[in-house]
């Protein structure tokens, strides 16, 4: 009859080292902690990925929307006043006027956002959208603008004007930013009150 519990000569008791055993359950809720926590990480990355891509989405067809590359167009091949006078005098209350605010407020919000790095990391990805179009925008409403800042508005499309340095940087980046658009954007700053 055997019984158990009672050792016989040669054998060995089993004994349990409840401290080695408290190591490696410590060491593998360690392992489980850090592959958690890299998950979580990768979860929140993601996220903002499909954050950024959601908020940017009406902006982006915004500038796909005929009406907005109508008025853009205008203002590229039609408009002929380079003072704020003749354009207020041809235009104030018709489609020049709209096809001017729509267009510059749309460059202003997408200021906005750069200026004040509300897109992170990721500006670039706006940029090279829209940045050619900007700068070619910008430069022939810039007289109309300037003048209209000492007359109605003295802030008028100042976060687009902060935007065009970097503008120039991603749509020329082989070339340096022209000096007046580094002063003018610091004025524009200056304005703006940062």
């Amino acid at each position: 009859m055997e019984c158990r519990g009672v050792l016989h000569d040669g054998d060995h008791a089993m004994t349990v080292d409840w401290a080695e055993v408290s190591a490696l359950a410590t060491a593998l809720y360690g392992v489980a902690f850090v592959l958690s926590l890299g998950l979580v990480l990768i979860q929140l990355r993601r996220q903002a990925d499909e954050r950024f891509v959601t908020s940017t989405q009406p902006t982006f067809e915004i500038w796909m929307s005929d009406e907005f590359q109508r008025a853009q167009q205008w203002i590229l091949y039609e408009l002929q006043e380079s003072t704020w006078r003749d354009f207020t005098a041809h235009h104030r209350n018709d489609y020049g006027e709209r096809a001017l605010l729509r267009v510059g407020s749309y460059y202003n919000r997408i200021g906005y956002l750069v200026v004040y790095r509300l897109l992170g990391s990721r500006d670039g990805v706006l940029l090279d959208t829209v940045a050619g179009s900007a700068i070619a925008v910008w430069n022939k409403i810039e007289p109309l603008i300037l003048e209209a800042r000492l007359m109605e508005n003295a802030t008028m499309f100042v976060d687009y004007e902060r935007m065009l340095p970097e503008c120039y940087e991603c749509y020329v980046p082989n070339q340096p930013v022209p000096a007046h658009v580094l002063e003018e954007a610091a004025e524009a700053a200056r304005l703006a009150g940062d």
